[in-house]
């Protein structure tokens, strides 16, 4: 093959992180704008009844941007991590500023613990039907969980500094 393609660290910082391989799978098919988003479902011809954001009501697609950084119910998780979604960056800028504003090395599994407790409170209100918006402590239940999960995933080095730093954002 010819030529060189430089790739940014948000893929190295991915798969280097202690997540579950389906939240890696997850978070890369989020990066590569591949989550199968209404947007995406549209994109390929599916008929669904509304192409919507299901989780702000604000009569707006549901791109990945849109779910996970312009959303109200985004923007009030991301709080839970004491970031703001930045305006229309690409994904990996966005992980560049998450970086400097979380300022932890466990970084990464926080910002995909956070989209993936996005994405099961959108599933959630899609395939089980409820009829309550997700509130924020569900998603906060769920990041929880999933960093409580972690625990066991991490090298035993640095096991007790991972504790300290979920409990410092629990």
């Amino acid at each position: 093959m010819k030529g060189h393609q430089q790739i940014h660290d948000i893929h190295s910082w991915l798969w280097s992180s202690y997540c579950q391989p389906k939240h890696k799978v997850f978070f890369w098919l989020l990066i590569n704008d591949r989550l199968s988003t209404r947007n995406i479902l549209r994109r390929k011809n599916m008929l669904l009844p509304s192409y919507q954001c299901v989780l702000c009501l604000q009569n707006t697609e549901e791109t990945s941007y849109r779910l996970f950084l312009q959303c109200p119910f985004a923007a009030q998780c991301s709080q839970l991590l004491n970031i703001n979604s930045p305006i229309q960056l690409p994904f990996p800028k966005i992980a560049d500023l998450f970086k400097d504003r979380i300022n932890s090395q466990f970084f990464m599994e926080a910002v995909i613990s956070m989209c993936w407790a996005i994405w099961m409170s959108r599933n959630d209100l899609i395939f089980n039907f409820k009829e309550i918006q997700p509130s924020l402590d569900g998603a906060k239940a769920i990041f929880s969980s999933e960093l409580l999960l972690l625990k066991h995933r991490v090298k035993r080095g640095i096991s007790a500094q991972f504790s300290q730093w979920t409990n410092s954002i629990l």
